[in-house]
């Protein structure tokens, strides 16, 4: 199958299962927001926007890295193995974390939220389990199944958010509850298209390939940290020095901000393999062509996706009355998606270039900007800083990338051209 086909039939099949999930969870989120109104979906997000700071320390770049040595058949099980460890560890951190957290019985991290935390952790473990999972499907070009095992998910999770009023049970833990059994089913589906595919998944600890695993994923796991932390600083910001109701206003309107940026996600999960295919075999011409053509799709499809959310922007008023108020930071973050669409691509583009050290220089650079930014106009400006905050943010990491990418290919160019000679000692 030529490159163009595999990348567009994995690329189709993750929209597909995007559009389903996606569109679940949209729904969700107008059930909860409709139900709880913008203070209770301010809890919500309290809650969500804490414990998935964690998911991207599951992660840390161990994906990439095992992309790197799958031919080694001891990868896959070090990996889920490293990943599980990690998952409880960071389950017992987020849980202890929560003394700290400020907060009064109406304001900040309630004893409420705080319980609401302690219940969604478990997310953790099983986000792990479902990251390692995708990098088979990634590996193996078989990103349908992923699709598959998160269409189930995430339509288990409808279904029981819709049973829920029918037996007298609302408020935020119940929806907390509903998206657990949702991940729950994923992990179950993920692990069963795992084991038939790879003939044998277990748990291994072989030191040897968990050191190597980990020395490539460090500098890239750094810089996926600097990435969440900068992206949901904002929100847990607002907590420290706003009300409750502009967390759900901010919040609303970055859930479903959110949504479309999972596009150019996947499409680079398809891409990547094929841009360490043209780096391993030298083929600048090849990889540079695979890099326009990406930047040139994901850009035009992303300033389509600015005018459709542009225009449709005030129908989330629909929701709930609450979040007329959400229009706006809708229509400030929504600029920055052509952006976001080409730092997504920009970011792997370094990683296949092995610039790994420099790209968590430029997203810690911007997590520093981006946070310091927050902190000093946040309690003046509340969410309208946060939303233009974040468009700066991406810009500038897209600035950064750019020039350390075209510096790169400019020195690949230049020893590719360099002849080389023989010499003798006589001349």
């Amino acid at each position: 199958m030529s490159n163009r086909k595999t990348i567009a039939l994995n690329t189709l099949s993750q929209i597909m299962g995007k559009t389903i999930t996606s569109g679940t969870t949209f729904i969700i989120s107008i059930l909860i927001a409709g139900s709880l109104g913008s203070s209770g979906y301010g809890d919500f997000t309290k809650i969500t926007t804490f414990v998935a700071l964690f998911y991207l320390f599951a992660d840390f770049g161990l994906n990439a890295a095992y992309l790197e040595l799958s031919e080694n058949k001891k990868a896959l099980n070090n990996l889920f193995s490293l990943r599980v460890a990690f998952g409880i560890l960071l389950m017992f951190i987020c849980v202890s974390m929560l003394a700290f957290l400020p907060g009064t019985s109406i304001q900040g991290y309630t004893p409420y939220v705080k319980f609401g935390i302690i219940v969604f952790s478990v997310s953790i473990l099983l986000q792990s389990l479902i990251t390692s999972s995708n990098a088979f499907f990634q590996k193996s070009f078989r990103y349908d199944l992923s699709s598959y095992a998160l269409s189930v998910g995430a339509i288990f999770t409808l279904c029981i958010i819709f049973a829920f009023p029918y037996f007298g049970i609302t408020g935020v833990l119940s929806s907390i509850f509903a998206f657990l059994a949702g991940s729950g089913i994923t992990v179950i589906t993920s692990l069963f298209f795992v084991n038939k595919f790879a003939h044998g998944l277990s748990f291994s600890w072989d030191i040897p390939v968990m050191r190597k695993m980990l020395s490539i994923a460090f500098p890239l796991g750094l810089t996926l940290l600097c990435n969440v932390v900068y992206f949901h600083a904002d929100s847990i910001l607002l907590t420290f020095f706003r009300s409750t109701s502009e967390v759900g206003v901010y919040g609303f309107a970055y859930k479903i901000f959110e949504l479309p940026l999972s596009i150019p996600t996947f499409f680079m999960n398809a891409v990547f393999p094929l841009l360490l295919i043209s780096r391993k075999s030298d083929n600048t011409p090849a990889f540079l062509r695979q890099v326009r053509q990406s930047a040139v799709l994901l850009f035009l499809l992303a300033l389509v996706l600015v005018v459709l959310g542009y225009l449709t922007a005030p129908f989330i008023s629909l929701v709930n009355a609450d979040f007329l108020k959400s229009v706006l930071p809708l229509r400030i973050l929504l600029l920055s998606l052509p952006v976001f669409f080409l730092t997504s691509l920009t970011m792997w583009v370094l990683i296949a270039l092995k610039k790994r050290s420099q790209l968590f220089i430029i997203y810690f650079v911007s997590m520093v900007v981006n946070i310091g930014s927050n902190m000093l106009l946040i309690p003046k400006y509340g969410y309208m800083a946060s939303a233009w905050i974040t468009v700066v943010s991406e810009i500038l990491v897209l600035m950064l990338s750019l020039l350390i990418i075209k510096k790169s290919i400019k020195g690949d160019m230049q020893k590719s051209s360099v002849p080389h000679h023989s010499f003798s000692p006589n001349g």
